[in-house]
């Protein structure tokens, strides 16, 4: 049976899907076998951040409509054995997959793998609540940007509305010099006025978005003061060493 992750953010471009590719490759690379499942039907990325684009055939409508095998659809990297990905459509099909197509497509899959990591589209939505209610373990993320900040505090009151409570905060892409001179949001200010656990805050480091950009973990890095901390959130997080 499968622990469940999922991976929140109230608006886009906070480093979600960062977090969800290497998330799963430093699963991986443990021994696990790892699914990572990309419900973002507006912003696919997640074959992109692997660098995988090239070998979907086959995505999640494929397989709902009994166009192919679960089998056929699930690509496994060639350079992080055990690490899967199971994709929605680059172009939208029809009006994208319900919270119980979703849910089928989880409970066929849960027995062949240790982890599932789903990656969801930024924002509330009856999908990413029923999603987050099906999981162990829950990880919210913002960055110091005040639109990111309030989104994501209204994504959490609305869990929490919802009876879903146990959500950890990861503040990312955090520049401590523009927070000092009052031009960015205080890391600090941030955590307390979303009264959740945090497990960590990450540093704003170009060499991760390069890595990202270029279908490279963040393992792959070298001498990246971003990663080693995205190392250490995931360790803490997972509670793996």
């Amino acid at each position: 049976m499968s622990e469940i992750i999922t991976v929140l953010s109230g608006k886009g471009g906070t480093g979600k899907t960062l977090f969800a590719v290497n998330m799963g490759v430093h699963l991986a690379l443990k021994g696990n076998k790892v699914l990572i499942l990309d419900t973002d039907f507006a912003a696919r990325g997640v074959d992109i951040a692997l660098g995988l684009e090239s070998r979907v055939i086959y995505d999640m409508v494929d397989v709902l409509k009994g166009d192919c095998r679960i089998k056929q659809a699930l690509v496994e990297s060639r350079k992080y054995s055990g690490l899967f990905i199971l994709e929605p459509p680059a172009v939208k099909k029809g009006s994208g997959i319900s919270l119980i197509e979703l849910s089928v497509l989880i409970d066929r899959v849960k027995n062949g793998f240790d982890y599932i990591i789903i990656d969801t589209p930024a924002g509330m939505s009856s999908v990413t609540e029923g999603l987050a209610a099906k999981s162990d373990k829950i990880l919210l993320i913002t960055t110091q940007d005040p639109v990111s900040v309030r989104s994501g505090q209204s994504l959490l009151a609305a869990l929490k509305d919802r009876g879903i409570e146990d959500i950890e905060l990861l503040i990312n892409k955090v520049k401590l010099k523009l927070a000092d001179k009052g031009y960015l949001m205080d890391v600090e200010d941030i955590a307390e006025s979303f009264g959740t656990e945090v497990c960590g805050v990450i540093p704003y480091d170009e060499a991760m978005h390069v890595a990202y950009n270029n279908g490279c973990a963040v393992v792959d890095i070298q001498d990246s003061r971003g990663a080693d901390h995205l190392n250490r959130v995931m360790q803490r997080f997972l509670l793996t060493e």
